[in-house]
């Protein structure tokens, strides 16, 4: 949705990203600490060979976890309870989005007072009330702040947190007032691993996650640009268009099931065979439905975009890149997080959009321009950013990099 969908005129969009963070935990595991693990507890049934063989194939260098390898939960005997989970959760994520939400707002330039809308999102707590309460607490974040919880989108949260973040902020728009929203993303899937390896035990099936995901936390600033105070970093990308969808017969193909013990990830084999058949119709409606876009036909080249793809694994990316033709550079941000992280869930693509912040502001700088806000960048000038949440469902959102000031 536009400014011109809400107000009836003007060219540029309402929402504009002007902060990002991004945290990871310092414990750093390659692919041996998850093997290791799992012939510490289990015999090595076929199962459990294949379910290492994947482990090493993955092609992630190394993953987060919030659990030092000295951490109790790693060595006890008892595979933790769900309970035992929740209170890990708060004890190292709560910090942990609290850190990533710190880094974004200084990003920003506001102030926490100046927060008008928080949506968070995780797939990896449930308890109620939920962890955005103590988070906004801890940040200073005034008491009548709106806030929103997300559960149950999996993978697609960060993007599903952004379109509903755009909606709350056009309504102000709408309203005449000020906006700044605050997104904040926490996963901790690594203190579900034992649980993981658990349900490989006893079902004797193959599971990819014990070498997939990794923790992180993740947020993000979002402006509609009214009442811009000068402290306020220029924004970083326009939000352009927010798509979702229902891919209809994927039901079944990725689930994250609660059990006494915590989650259990179930992603299957035809996900990416999916994913291949849903993302060009999926990307060419996100353009169709782009004011301003639509029109030119260049843009419906998926090579003229940076791509924040979600990897879910290696061959989701693979997928994307047969399907619409993608060189590795429109992907190389994803490969890159892949490689660096894994599968960090809702957290992953707005890490995606931070390091492709990062490469842009690693340009040379303006200082004539814009002082130390502005640099002349690097990339593509609009991104695509795409996860797929459980269900199947696809979130596509399409942002713009703001053209740099004319000089006179």
């Amino acid at each position: 949705m536009t400014v011109t969908d809400v107000l009836g005129s003007g060219q540029k969009p309402a929402v504009s990203v002007v902060g990002i963070g991004v945290e990871y935990p310092p414990s750093k595991q390659g692919p041996e600490f998850a093997e290791a693990l799992a012939l510490r507890h289990y015999d090595p049934t076929p199962a459990l060979q294949k379910t290492l063989e994947i482990n090493r194939k993955s092609r992630i260098e190394y993953r987060y976890s919030v659990l030092d390898p000295d951490h109790e939960y790693w060595h006890q005997h008892q595979v933790p309870t769900i309970r035992e989970c929740d209170v890990i959760f708060k004890q190292y994520g709560i910090p942990l989005a609290v850190d990533a939400c710190n880094k974004a707002i200084e990003d920003w330039g506001g102030l926490p007072a100046e927060i008008t809308h928080v949506v968070a999102v995780t797939c990896t707590n449930t308890s109620n009330p939920g962890f955005d309460g103590p988070v906004c607490q801890r940040l200073g974040l005034r008491n009548n702040t709106r806030r929103v919880l997300l559960h149950g989108v999996g993978c697609g949260g960060g993007l599903a947190a952004i379109r509903v973040a755009q909606e709350m902020l056009l309504g102000a728009t709408q309203q005449g007032k000020p906006a700044r929203a605050l997104i904040i993303s926490c996963e901790l899937p690594t203190i579900f691993t034992r649980t993981e390896l658990d349900s490989m035990s006893k079902e004797q099936r193959p599971n990819v996650a014990l070498g997939l995901f990794g923790d992180c936390a993740a947020a993000l600033v979002l402006s509609n640009g009214i009442g811009v105070k000068r402290e306020e970093r220029v924004p970083i990308w326009d939000v352009l268009n927010c798509e979702t969808t229902h891919l209809e017969g994927s039901e079944g193909l990725g689930e994250y099931k609660i059990g006494p013990n915590g989650y259990v990830a179930k992603i299957d084999k035809k996900i990416p065979l999916v994913i291949g058949q849903s993302i060009q119709g999926g990307f060419t409606n996100l353009v169709t439905s782009t004011p301003g876009v639509a029109s030119e036909t260049s843009n419906y080249n998926p090579g003229i975009y940076d791509w924040a793809f979600h990897p879910g694994g290696y061959a989701f990316l693979l997928a994307a890149q047969t399907v619409l033709g993608l060189s590795s550079y429109n992907l190389r941000k994803a490969f890159e997080a892949y490689s660096d992280g894994g599968n960090t869930v809702s957290s992953t693509v707005i890490s995606i959009l931070n390091r492709l912040k990062k490469e842009r502001e690693s340009g040379v700088k303006d200082e004539e321009q814009q002082g130390d806000r502005f640099t002349s960048g690097k990339g593509a000038d609009k991104v695509i950013a795409v996860a797929f949440g459980h269900g199947l469902t696809m979130e596509m959102i399409m942002f713009s990099k703001l053209a740099p000031p004319a000089t006179a």
